[in-house]
């Protein structure tokens, strides 16, 4: 028989499993240009690099990973994908041959731009549906979540490494 912790345990998972259920309906609308969550991600991290100047050069591959927090494997499949799709293109920094820019395109910029537009929209609606008030009080209570939710990660991580040695 499962004790009142158990239980409310087994009732977080649940809830946890139907968000992330229903934020895949919200990828539909908010990834409506065909771009998956982390494109989208590398997309807006490669234009707030270059503050939105077309003419910056861009962002080193190694920089855009680590500011994704994704290992480089990670970044070059995403970066494939995007540049097959005319979103991004590539550059060798002439100053040094072994570092690569990544830009945004035209069509990227455009795509970023439309997909923006949608989340805007979006956030608008549940906003103005939930009130300042009760966002306030969900950003703060969804931020002490992640933060235990990094915690435990952190110490669970801790003990694998100790029991590998």
């Amino acid at each position: 028989m499962l004790d009142e912790k158990e239980k409310y345990i087994k009732k977080v998972k649940t809830h946890l499993a139907v968000m992330m259920g229903k934020g895949r309906k919200v990828d539909k609308i908010l990834l409506s240009q065909g771009l998956t969550r982390l494109e989208l991600f590398a997309i807006q991290q490669i234009y707030e690099a270059t503050n939105g100047d077309q003419e910056q050069k861009g962002i080193y591959v190694s920089a855009l990973a680590k500011k994704m927090d994704i290992v480089l494997p990670s970044a070059s499949r995403t970066l494939n994908s995007l540049e097959k799709r005319g979103l991004i293109s590539r550059e060798i920094d002439p100053d040094n041959r072994r570092n690569i820019y990544v830009m945004l395109t035209e069509k990227g910029y455009f795509v970023r731009k439309k997909c923006l537009e949608k989340v805007n929209l979006l956030v608008g609606r549940v906003v103005e549906g939930m009130g300042m008030e009760d966002m306030d009080q969900l950003i703060t209570l969804w931020n002490r979540f992640i933060d235990q939710m990094e915690r435990a990660v952190n110490d669970m991580t801790e003990e694998i490494d100790e029991t590998t040695d």
